[in-house]
């Protein structure tokens, strides 16, 4: 593991970021703090350009790099709670120019006021559409990876099989066997789980919107998954490995913390050759 990787681990400790999902208490206390919905979008940098549309009351902001070829739709995690945070624009930025596609990220309404029954299908319509107009992938990590899987399974119902790009994803709203050897410092399963009441609504845990890993996964595109060690979700890639049918690759960031791949971290840029090369 690099230096870098250990400053990072040392802030989320000395910051206390990891209390956030120790208790649904801590949770509510975040969520009363958070920033105003939705995010600010970036501003335009060197080689991609910034664009926001609205989609059904969604701003959807669209980076899209010189000649772009093809679309990338882009789910933010934070337990379906938070909003993005600096990192994930960062990332989509190099992803666009590194693809050569045009990265749209639905600002999607955050828990509890928006709620997997109407956030799934919104996610598989904006994609459906997408792909009438040329190749597209979905990228999610953390509770987006979650997102990005329920997705494209209304969307394999179509014959759509847009390739998975997942990083850390929670794919099991009960988180019922946590990965507990090395401790995880940012995630805790209580937090977790009291988020996924928030979104899942009306819904039950087990609801395929909320926990797309005990859903059908049959008919999907290729999929790609990093996920680390040091992450309390790190069972979920593993066990979606061990269950689907399609090809699915794990590239396991052994000690990393959780979404290692959007961290300012010399390990990431590995994930982000491979996320590349499973679009070509």
């Amino acid at each position: 593991m690099s230096v870098r990787h250990g400053a990072v681990r040392a802030f989320i400790a000395a910051t206390g970021r990891g209390r956030t999902w120790r208790s649904a208490e801590a949770v509510d206390a975040a969520i009363a703090r958070r920033d105003p919905w939705p995010a600010r979008p970036p501003a335009p940098t060197r080689g991609v350009a910034v664009a926001v549309a609205e989609d059904d009351g969604w701003p959807l902001v669209r980076l899209v790099p010189p000649r772009a070829e093809g679309a990338i739709v882009t789910l933010h995690g934070g337990g379906y709670v938070f909003g993005p945070e600096p990192q994930h624009w960062t990332f989509w930025r190099a992803l666009a120019v590194a693809s050569g596609r045009e990265v749209v990220a639905p600002l999607y309404r955050l828990a509890p006021e928006g709620t997997a029954a109407e956030t799934v299908p919104h996610v598989a319509r904006i994609v459906r559409e997408l792909a009438g107009a040329g190749p597209v992938a979905l990228v999610g990590d953390s509770a987006g990876g979650g997102m990005a899987l329920a997705a494209a399974q209304l969307l394999a119902a179509d014959g759509l099989r847009p390739p998975l790009l997942l990083s850390a994803p929670w794919l099991d709203g009960a988180v019922p066997a946590p990965w507990r050897t090395p401790r995880d410092p940012w995630l805790a399963a209580p937090g977790l789980r009291h988020a996924a009441d928030l979104y899942r609504g009306d819904l039950p845990v087990e609801h395929p919107f909320v926990s797309p890993l005990l859903g059908d996964l049959h008919g999907l595109g290729p999929i790609v998954v990093a996920s680390g060690t040091r992450d309390v979700l790190h069972r979920d890639a593993l066990r979606l490995e061990e269950r689907c049918p399609s090809p699915v690759r794990v590239l396991v960031g052994s000690g990393l913390l959780h979404n290692w791949p959007l961290l300012p971290i010399p390990e990431a840029r590995p994930a982000l050759r491979a996320f590349v090369d499973a679009l070509r």
